[in-house]
């Protein structure tokens, strides 16, 4: 899907559009090796999943209840070690499912969690994953996330991704990002942001969100 932010008038592209234009090589293997109709079919049933986790790990966030219909169900087991990794490690909670944008270079994106972790005097940004691995890009996206909160003023101190394994449920694997290469990475995303719009020659939204400002 193709999708736009557009804030305050302003049409920015999304940063997972923007990186679209990367190659997976393991995501092609894996299609070639099933088929596309195959591949297509559990890739819906993935997003689906992704999807309900995602949900759920939000309401844990937002320190609303939550609950499955089964409690042995993968799910349940899948969202209990994320909320007993967020009772344990954070501190305060900046913002969640948050659409942060950078007007300068036209993208934006929705961060799942912006949250100051214990021990540390800022916030940071953290993603979560539910797909059988994390891609490289994931690096990329993170630090376009965390320039578009320096343009509000924001200086986070770390790019986590929280990786929910859904063939082992109930194990995480915590990844963080080496601050001193997110210069490196944020130049990356840019490259791929200018590909992006150079081979996609202006295409047409699937989905534009309108977003606004708040304003003090």
């Amino acid at each position: 899907m193709t999708r736009y932010y557009d804030v305050d008038g302003v049409l920015c592209v999304s940063v997972t559009t923007a990186l679209s234009v990367l190659r997976k090589p393991g995501l092609e293997y894996w299609r070639g090796k099933h088929g596309n109709e195959t591949a297509d079919s559990l890739l819906h049933e993935a997003g689906d999943l992704g999807s309900y986790v995602h949900d759920l790990c939000e309401m844990v966030n937002k320190g609303e209840p939550w609950e499955v219909r089964s409690p042995n169900s993968d799910i349940w087991c899948m969202v209990s070690a994320y909320e007993e990794w967020f009772k344990s490690n954070v501190k305060q909670v900046l913002g969640v499912e948050k659409v942060v944008a950078n007007e300068l270079y036209r993208y934006a994106g929705r961060l799942d969690l912006e949250a100051r972790l214990k021990g540390d005097r800022t916030g940071s940004v953290i993603d979560i994953k539910t797909g059988k691995t994390v891609y490289p890009d994931t690096a990329l996206q993170l630090s376009a996330y965390v320039e578009a909160l320096a343009r509000e003023g924001k200086k986070p101190k770390r790019r986590l991704v929280v990786h929910i394994d859904k063939n082992n449920p109930g194990k995480l694997t915590i990844k963080e990002y080496p601050a001193e290469c997110h210069d490196r990475d944020y130049r990356m995303f840019l490259y791929a942001l200018e590909l992006y719009r150079y081979f996609s020659g202006g295409a047409k939204p699937d989905e534009i969100i309108k977003i606004r400002r708040e304003t003090a």
